[in-house]
């Protein structure tokens, strides 16, 4: 099945995060999917809390500007074109240290209920606003 991201719906996080995300690959749009995909974007200094997956590895492709996850204690340096693995169990959260937007690709595998992207349609507002 083909997904163009320019249709897919445009979710803002409650405050104080202020993140934008598409989901793209979620068990709404594809129920026995065993992962998700979503196209995110931060503005300058915004960032997410910290969590972690107890069963699930995370992927941050970065797509434009430049992203600073912090994992398992360490700070990373994420420019356009690298991605960071997150491996289960590790405390993190991605944060944008830059002047410009920063818009990456995440992606979580297998589902596990502890990952956010389950509950974004429930919890974010749909703003449908163009993030790429």
């Amino acid at each position: 099945m083909l997904i163009d991201p320019a249709k897919a719906d445009v979710f803002e996080s409650p405050k104080p995060f202020r993140r934008f995300m598409r989901l793209l690959v979620d068990r709404d749009t594809f129920p026995k999917t065993p992962l998700t995909i979503a196209m995110v974007q931060y503005p300058p200094r915004a960032q997410g809390p910290f969590h972690s997956h107890r069963k699930t590895t995370e992927i941050y492709f970065v797509l434009s500007g430049e992203l600073t996850p912090t994992v398992g204690g360490r700070r990373y340096r994420v420019k356009r074109g690298q991605l960071i693995y997150i491996p289960p169990g590790k405390e993190h959260r991605a944060a944008n240290r830059g002047r410009g937007a920063c818009r990456f690709m995440t992606i979580n595998t297998p589902l596990a209920e502890d990952v956010p992207e389950l509950r974004v349609r429930k919890t974010w507002k749909k703003v449908n606003r163009r993030t790429s």
